[in-house]
């Protein structure tokens, strides 16, 4: 939320949060949460959430303000009944979330703050019992420990690997006898972008047989 005021990001939540429980909140409702006197003091900041292009606002509705997709990725997250955003080409240096990269919504997954779908691509991860085709439930809001698996992103492709840190060194291993782990050596690959994504929390596989 760094891009827009706390205040105008505090409403948005509210309205968010409303959403999440299949309903549309009041403007005295979210001035309630907010501690403002006044609903009016929330229509200044909807007004400017809409001008940005967070919020719609239908005149011809009574609680009419609900969130647009740029205002669910500007905070973050997607709607609970949406499902889990499923992840694409990740461009190098552009935030993980951004609208760009999704190829989707796994829907058979709950959303919850944090969480994105990759789908995994090759038998590296297959002695984990992760195949072609699955779909790897990633939480980017917490960090991987050393030797269990979780999302990385070299240069702008994703990859699924047991992470292991050795000093400067980062490995990623595969779980396939076949491969050889990759070493990123923190002064040989200086240059190369490496993010750490996050770590696995479960894969779900879609049988379509």
């Amino acid at each position: 939320m760094s891009t827009i005021p706390p205040g105008q990001g505090f409403v948005l939540t509210c309205y968010a949060d409303a959403e999440d429980e299949g309903r549309q909140a009041s403007r005295a409702e979210v001035a309630e949460l907010c501690g403002y006197a006044f609903p009016s003091a929330v229509s200044k900041h909807v007004d400017a959430l809409v001008r940005k292009g967070y919020l719609i606002n239908e005149a011809e509705k009574k609680r009419n303000v609900r969130l647009t997709d740029a205002g669910w990725a500007v905070l973050g997250r997607t709607p609970a009944n949406r499902g889990v955003p499923i992840i694409g080409h990740i461009a190098a240096g552009a935030p993980i979330l951004a609208q760009e990269h999704q190829a989707g919504f796994l829907q058979d997954v709950t959303a919850r703050n944090g969480r994105i779908a990759l789908k995994i691509r090759g038998d590296s991860m297959i002695e984990a019992g992760i195949n072609d085709g699955d779909y790897a439930i990633i939480d980017t809001t917490q960090p991987v420990a050393s030797g269990s698996i979780g999302a990385v992103i070299v240069e702008d492709e994703a990859t699924l690997k047991v992470v292991r840190k050795k000093g400067s060194d980062l490995i990623l291993e595969p779980r396939n006898k076949k491969l050889k782990p990759l070493v990123l050596s923190g002064k040989k690959n200086s240059g190369t972008e490496v993010r750490i994504v996050g770590p696995l929390l479960f894969t779900v596989r879609q049988d379509f047989n």
